[in-house]
């Protein structure tokens, strides 16, 4: 699947959420277990992207 395209679609769909329900998403996400090493990097890097979306929003 295009990463880039399903970041796209996550942020746009987060955005639409209140307080509460975007800090749900996002401890979901967190707690999202790795299965792999490059997993938990993309995590991350998602984890931080999304934020910063939503402080824009």
């Amino acid at each position: 699947m295009n990463y880039l395209r399903l970041e796209n679609e996550i942020i746009s769909s987060v955005q639409s959420l209140n307080g509460h329900q975007q800090s749900d998403v996002l401890d979901y996400i967190k707690n999202i277990k790795p299965t792999n090493h490059s997993t938990r990097l993309y995590r991350r890097k998602a984890m931080k992207e999304i934020r910063e979306a939503l402080k824009g929003a």
